[in-house]
């Protein structure tokens, strides 16, 4: 019988007999080299090697505008969701019983507990996203029901974080050390205490891989080309004003009348008036200048002769273009290509040409990136938050909860509205107590409509 492809790779490899493999084993191990806690990766620019990142990260989010425009716009719609909790089903038919709802609203209480509001610790989390990864520590506290609840949620920072303790094989973290910014002292964090989000879409490094890498090198463009232009601004000498004045003629004056002290104040005042003018910044409601309209006089052999050019005179300085239109097109390029990085190129619309369909389209899609954020973020506050609470209070495993968020969508009243008319005009009228009556006044902004009256309703 012939050998298999693999089998014949396993006797290439040294191996005569092929490995056997449990399936209660992990076969390979992480493609991330973790040496002494200090992730290895194959960085080739020294601005995002190492912790310089971390620098380089925070002089992008707070001097590009577009990246701290599009990070705020990004998370602010991230905590917009209304965050509930849903009971588990531990009944054969798929519903709840009595002690799993109990088990979800003890989940409420502990979340409104905590020291730290929720959208924040969502905000806060959201950051993985940009960062690679994202990193925060709960704290447990005793409650007056003598259960075990959460008393806060507190951030630590990715350039605080100094090392990792990684399964060698497997890759999963079982904790990460800490250095603090103001002593230096180390602490070590084991993993059970922490909510650990991580983008490990592109890399299967602990530290992930956060849009901010991937908008290190456009932004540095970006940098390049707004000093390029301001310079060109700068040593621009266009509309610079230049003003003319016979002024070798009216130093000739001067020197041959040096007793007429009255004359020579009188040219210097001229000189200086127009000196002054073409320095002007800016101009006022009463901004003018009277010059002399003679003109040059030429002596030739046959006579006098007028030229066209006047002594004195007033202009701006005009030249070619100097290539400031095409760098603008460039920087305008740019920003564009780093909010498609970010996913909100739905900012950019508009500036030079769109439409209501597109923007809608890219709004459609931002939400899809959101949503699928936020579901993320709930398998992690699952997992390492009611996971944990659990383990705390020793409850049982079937009456485990869930977070559960809202999806963020645009709602058009006006399209809620009609379809809720064609619906009465198909004959589906709406009840005097039906929630949608409630469902629209709240996205008008009005309040809830009044308990219906027993007696109107037939009761």
């Amino acid at each position: 019988m012939p050998k298999s492809p693999l089998s014949s790779l396993f006797s290439l490899m040294g191996f005569e007999n092929k490995p056997k493999v449990s399936p209660y084993q992990e076969a390979g191990v992480s493609g991330t080299a973790v040496y002494g806690g200090f992730v290895q990766n194959a960085e080739r620019n020294p601005v995002v090697a190492g912790y310089r990142r971390y620098e380089t990260f925070s002089d992008i989010m707070i001097n590009t505008s577009i990246v701290a425009a599009g990070m705020r716009y990004f998370l602010g719609l991230a905590t917009e969701p209304k965050w509930t909790i849903v009971p588990a089903a531990d009944l054969p038919d798929g519903q709840s019983s009595d002690a799993a709802k109990e088990a979800a609203e003890f989940v409420e209480l502990v979340r409104h507990d905590i020291g730290t509001s929720w959208h924040r610790i969502v905000r806060r989390s959201g950051m993985y996203r940009f960062y690679g990864y994202a990193i925060q520590e709960w704290q447990a506290s005793k409650r007056e029901d003598g259960l075990i609840g959460i008393a806060n949620i507190e951030a630590r920072p990715q350039h605080t974080i100094w090392q990792w303790d990684i399964d060698p094989v497997s890759g999963q973290v079982k904790g990460v050390v800490q250095r603090s910014p103001q002593t230096g002292e180390l602490f070590c964090i084991p993993r059970w205490k922490l909510i650990y989000l991580v983008d490990d879409t592109l890399s299967d490094s602990p530290e992930g891989l956060g849009l901010l890498r991937q908008v290190a090198e456009p932004a540095e463009r970006l940098k390049e080309y707004l000093k390029i232009e301001g310079i060109g601004f700068d040593r621009d000498l266009r509309g610079t004003p230049i003003g003319r004045a016979p002024i070798a003629e009216l130093e000739d004056i001067k020197r041959t009348n040096p007793q007429d002290e009255k004359l020579g104040q009188n040219i210097d005042a001229a000189i200086a008036a127009m000196r002054s003018f073409v320095q002007t910044q800016a101009k006022d409601v009463n901004t003018g200048l009277l010059l002399d309209s003679t003109p040059f006089k030429n002596i030739q052999a046959d006579g006098h002769s007028w030229s066209s050019s006047l002594r004195w005179g007033l202009e701006l300085l005009q030249g070619n273009s100097t290539g400031i239109e095409h760098l603008g097109e460039s920087i305008e390029r740019t920003n564009f290509e780093i909010a498609r990085v970010l996913g909100v190129e739905t900012l950019m619309i508009g500036q030079s040409s769109g439409s209501r369909a597109l923007s809608e389209d890219k709004s459609r899609n931002l939400y899809i990136q959101v949503n699928g954020m936020l579901v993320d973020m709930a398998e992690v506050f699952n997992r390492d938050l009611i996971g944990s609470l659990w383990t705390l209070n020793g409850f049982d495993n079937r009456l485990k909860p869930r977070f559960r968020p809202s999806e963020v969508s645009f709602i058009s009243v006006e399209q809620v509205a009609a379809t809720l008319r064609d619906m009465a005009t198909a004959g589906h009228v709406l009840a005097a107590d039906d929630p949608a009556i409630d469902f629209v006044r709240e996205l008008l902004g009005a309040p809830h409509a009044p308990e219906p009256d027993p007696a109107l309703m037939g009761v």
